[in-house]
């Protein structure tokens, strides 16, 4: 096989482009990538980092139940209305993060999240598991 062949071969095999995607890839990961998750979430961040915009996502496990993440993925708004403790602790560890005071307030990305990414319960579940490896 010619060197030029082989190069496109492997960059068929490697560039994450779909149907030529490594059957061995996580498939949490890939759904991340495809919703652009990581627009607004870094999942090398902890929880205490909003950076670029949202909470890191490295050791989600450690501070929301599987529960309480599934109903979060499935409706962010709506869970963010019921100010629940895990609302409480995300807007705690925001303003903490920010270097100001917590203030009754709407989540703006909660709502705007809410209308705009909508995930399936299967690809709910593949994302849950793809974090609660992080």
């Amino acid at each position: 096989m010619k060197f030029s062949h082989r190069v496109i071969c492997f960059l068929l095999l490697f560039s994450g482009s779909g149907a030529f995607s490594p059957v061995f890839a996580d498939p949490g990961k890939a759904l991340f990538k495809e919703k652009a998750c990581a627009l607004c979430h870094n999942i090398n961040n902890p929880g205490t980092v909003f950076s670029p915009v949202c909470p890191g996502l490295q050791g989600v496990r450690h501070r929301h139940s599987q529960d309480w993440l599934r109903q979060w993925l499935k409706d962010p708004a709506a869970v963010w209305a019921t100010d629940d403790t895990g609302v409480r602790d995300m807007n705690a560890r925001y303003f903490r993060y920010r270097g100001s005071q917590p203030k009754p307030r709407e989540s703006f990305m909660a709502t705007i999240i809410g209308k705009s990414v909508v995930l399936t319960d299967e690809e709910i579940e593949v994302l849950i598991e793809y974090l609660w490896k992080l």
